[in-house]
């Protein structure tokens, strides 16, 4: 039981009641014919229970903070994962929107009919969308590209014909016989992912000088 006195005791003064406040509880109790130890009691139990309400307060307070911040985790955690997505999905696009080339001939080139210019010697290929060993120019995604090409006959007539997919011509060129006559074609195309671009030659065998006199290039603009 001292102990216990002793530990409400020790309650009472750190909730730091006023020293006046105390005297005037314990002036009416000094008039009771009643002992000192139940006086005692019953001043703990006036001052415990306008003590315990604060306590509770504070915990209730402390129970929505930490609430608060549990739904405020899980909004920055939802937020950090959208962020994570919206860089994927960025990167994943970067691979493939920056896409241009510039391709021309090295050497001087004599080409059949119905045949592929190879334009193997590469200047930029950005995106890896030509290949210099078919000739091809691959879309690596779905917009609008600019196409252009630049022929120059070797001394023999020339057609030619700029294709999407092998038989779609999307622009035709013609080189006259004799040496430094040129042809040129530029133009703006929508191609869908997995088109391929060529520039081959028709009807009859052709040459074309070689070096910036015949170039092919393009890129995509959105």
């Amino acid at each position: 039981m001292p102990m216990s006195l002793c530990s409400l005791y020790t309650k009472i003064l750190i909730y730091k009641r006023s020293s006046k406040e105390l005297e005037r509880s314990i002036e009416p109790l000094a008039r009771m014919t009643v002992s000192p130890v139940r006086a005692f009691l019953v001043l703990l139990c006036v001052y415990g229970v306008r003590c315990t309400n604060p306590v509770r307060v504070e915990i209730d307070q402390l129970k929505l903070l930490y609430q608060q911040m549990d739904a405020k985790l899980q909004e920055v955690a939802a937020e950090n994962q959208r962020l994570k997505e919206t860089v994927t999905r960025a990167s994943h696009h970067a691979n493939y929107s920056t896409i241009a080339f510039t391709a021309r001939l090295s050497v001087d080139t004599e080409l059949a009919a119905i045949e592929t210019v190879k334009f193997d010697d590469l200047l930029l290929n950005l995106g890896s969308a030509y290949d210099p060993a078919t000739g091809l120019f691959t879309a690596r995604e779905s917009g609008v590209y600019q196409l252009a090409v630049s022929l120059m006959s070797g001394g023999k007539e020339g057609y030619f014909v700029m294709s999407r997919n092998g038989n779609d011509g999307l622009s035709y060129l013609y080189t006259h016989s004799g040496i430094w006559y040129s042809s040129s074609s530029v133009l703006v195309v929508q191609l869908n992912a997995g088109d391929t671009v060529q520039v081959k030659s028709l009807y009859s065998p052709a040459n074309l000088h070689q070096g910036k006199y015949s170039v092919f290039s393009g890129f995509l603009i959105k």
